[in-house]
């Protein structure tokens, strides 16, 4: 499956049972990532997600690959995109990933 098949703004819940539907150790070239996550940011318009904004969005999510990314990857990348394309800023952003993880230790 190509990620470019699929409807820029399909909803998480949606993208995840498409994603569990690829076999296990699927992954995703950079490259389409980033087509991807640029249709699903800015669905009007043909404006691409800079390589600074990639990194950055990869960073704040704990991601460390450089050019093959899985499923979860694809997930955390859309949920950030998702963030920002609603006016989120990344301190919220942020926020959320910490009481994440918080909830998750607290367990």
């Amino acid at each position: 499956m190509r990620l470019s098949e699929l409807d820029p703004l399909i909803p998480l819940t949606e993208l995840r049972e498409e994603l569990l539907k690829l076999p296990k150790g699927y992954s995703f070239y950079e490259e389409e990532l980033v087509d991807f996550l640029s249709r699903r940011r800015w669905p009007e318009s043909n404006r691409r997600i800079d390589r600074t904004t990639f990194w950055r969005w990869r960073n704040d999510n704990g991601i460390e690959h450089q050019k093959v990314f899985s499923r979860l990857d694809v997930l955390k990348l859309c949920q950030i995109c998702d963030h920002y394309r609603i006016d989120g800023t990344r301190n919220e952003y942020l926020a959320i990933v910490k009481s994440k993880k918080e909830a998750v230790v607290n367990k």
